[in-house]
């Protein structure tokens, strides 16, 4: 395949305004409509201005209401769009937005004999779904050149029974693999990993990668922070997120709401580079 480079970015938290407790670590969410929708038009604009015309979304759009907002908003960009479910957002929510403006996107973006969705998990020529057993999970994979790229939804911060299945199923390949997942698999040492945030059933999709005889490259969010971590086979990337940042190597839970971001990735044959790009509040 030609060399690309993708962007990825994830939690955008739009309309959710943090507040933290300093005394006790507790967040929240305030409802706030416009929060960080500057910073993600920011980085849109980015991403554009590097010629780049592929991103993957990493998860957490935000508000319900925001939904909307955020599917038209990339759609005016003309971005081609792929994405997975964070723990704030809601299958049946996101989807009837999603179908909506990237299902014939997708269709027609991989027709090539060398792109391969599930249609089982987009559905038939009039966007139908056919799956029932997964038809609240968004989850899919695909080939392009000497990759795979599998996308697993960690929407209610664990991994279905059913896709811990398909998940093994989509691995007996020859291609490279790249696996998208909101939460990371692997631990980052970091106090908000030991507050309930991190992903249940962890080590069972760990086990599955590590059993392989190649490299696994994880790219995720939901910690908002950037880490790169090596267990083995697996090398993992976290993501800054778009919204606001949680500080890695903090005693206690410490938000800096100033700085956002998001990772560029670019493919060359069997190569992959990626860095992280910063930028502080407008």
């Amino acid at each position: 395949m030609a060399t690309k480079t993708i962007a990825y970015l994830t939690d955008a938290h739009l309309g959710q305004k943090i507040i933290l407790d300093k005394e006790t670590g507790h967040m929240r969410y305030e409802e706030n409509i416009e929060e960080h929708k500057d910073k993600l038009k920011f980085i849109l604009e980015d991403i554009r201005s590097a010629g780049i015309t592929e991103i993957i979304f990493g998860g957490d759009i935000g508000t319900q209401e925001a939904n909307q907002w955020f599917f038209e908003t990339i759609d005016g960009f003309n971005f081609k769009l792929l994405m997975v479910l964070g723990n704030h957002d809601t299958y049946s929510q996101v989807n009837q937005y999603y179908k909506k403006y990237q299902y014939y996107k997708k269709n027609q973006y991989y027709k090539d004999d060398q792109y391969y969705i599930h249609p089982d998990k987009y559905g038939d020529e009039n966007g139908n779904k056919q799956d029932a057993e997964s038809g609240n999970e968004l989850n899919y994979a695909y080939e392009e050149g000497n990759f795979k790229f599998i996308y697993l939804d960690s929407s209610s911060n664990a991994v279905s029974t059913a896709q811990l299945n398909w998940l093994g199923q989509e691995l007996n390949t020859d291609k490279e693999i790249l696996l998208f997942i909101h939460h990371p698999v692997l631990e980052i040492r970091t106090p908000l990993d030991k507050i309930g945030a991190a992903l249940k059933g962890r080590d069972e999709i760990k086990a599955l990668l590590s059993a392989l005889q190649k490299e696994v490259l994880i790219f995720c969010g939901h910690y908002h922070m950037a880490d790169e971590l090596t267990a083995g086979n697996i090398r993992q990337y976290a993501t800054p997120a778009c919204s606001y940042q949680i500080e890695k190597l903090s005693e206690k839970i410490e938000i800096d709401t100033l700085t956002f971001g998001y990772r560029m990735i670019t493919i060359n044959d069997n190569h992959i580079v990626t860095t992280v790009k910063l930028f502080e509040a407008l």
